[in-house]
């Protein structure tokens, strides 16, 4: 029957979404949690001893091993989303000028390795107060059956509260400017981090704001210009990723890395995002799209493998 087709001979095709990746799993949870307390642990006793590890001109925390250690093992999680990636060039362009600045500015003096200094010790205070202490606090107070996104803004507060007091912080704050300055450098970290998951650019961020402090304080730059600059750097980051209008999101991208770090901690409840009182489950397993006819795929080609 010339019209027949031999499904047998039929070109077998397979498409396999990959697995999640280690941290998403219920044990990599787990280690990201360890770390995180170890990383929060760490902190606090380098802020009570007063303890640093000293890069060129600065005394940066202790806790900047165990961060590193944990910003590795939550790898490309930590990039972050941005919902219209046009958005990321005039960000990196503007970050790559800033570091260049820094670059400039410490260059003539022979203090380039403060630039990398300050790099890394941003990049401690992104993992330490936008993640770690967190998730920690987060992870506590769920477990102590406080309702998840409640749970989450303390863990936010608790941890902006902690970095507005760091010492260094303290010593910089010569008024209610300066404070509210940094209370608000705070909150918009922390909004960026938990609708993007973007430590990284946050901590790049960071660096250059405190490139642009520093050379406001050394007369390279007018306090004018400091505010100008400082006013387009945070105009970008929230604009790149965490504009309001970019918020109507698919329900398994609607978490942070606090919420993906706890949500399966807890014993007894299935994986699921909690907003605005609606819960949705998540589901991380694997799924194998199987057509063996043509290259249409329907509802009932969905299977799970096994």
């Amino acid at each position: 029957m010339s019209g027949a087709v031999d499904h047998h001979a039929a070109d077998h095709r397979v498409w396999d979404r990959r697995g999640p990746s280690f941290s998403h799993t219920r044990n990599g949870r787990a280690l990201v949690l360890g770390l995180a307390a170890v990383t929060m642990a760490v902190e606090m006793l380098s802020w009570l001893t007063s303890s640093t590890i000293t890069i060129g001109s600065f005394g940066l925390s202790l806790s900047l091993v165990p961060a590193i250690v944990l910003l590795g093992v939550l790898g490309p999680r930590s990039v972050g989303r941005a919902r219209d990636r046009d958005r990321l060039v005039p960000f990196w362009i503007a970050m790559t000028a800033g570091l260049g600045l820094g670059v400039t500015v410490f260059g003539r003096t022979g203090d380039l390795v403060d630039v990398a200094a300050l790099l890394v010790a941003a990049v401690d205070e992104e993992v330490v107060f936008r993640f770690a202490v967190p998730v920690v606090v987060t992870t506590a107070l769920v477990l102590l059956r406080l309702p998840e996104t409640a749970s989450r803004r303390i863990g936010y507060v608790v941890a902006g509260v902690w970095w507005v007091l760091l010492p260094g912080h303290q010593a910089q704050t010569e008024g209610v400017i300066e404070l509210i300055t940094y209370v608000a450098f705070a909150a918009i970290a922390a909004v960026v981090v938990a609708r993007s998951r973007a430590l990284i650019p946050m901590a790049v961020a960071h660096c250059v704001l405190n490139v642009i402090t520093l050379a406001a304080q050394r007369g390279e730059i007018t306090p004018g210009a400091r505010g100008i600059l400082s006013a387009c750097l945070l105009f970008l980051l929230i604009g790149t990723f965490a504009w309001p209008g970019d918020l109507r999101r698919r329900a398994a991208d609607d978490e942070d890395l606090v919420t993906d770090t706890i949500i399966d901690l807890r014993d007894g409840q299935v994986p699921s995002v909690e907003r605005d009182g609606l819960r949705t489950p998540i589901d991380d397993t694997p799924v194998d799209l199987r057509d063996t006819d043509d290259a249409t795929i329907g509802p009932s080609d969905l299977r799970r493998p096994g």
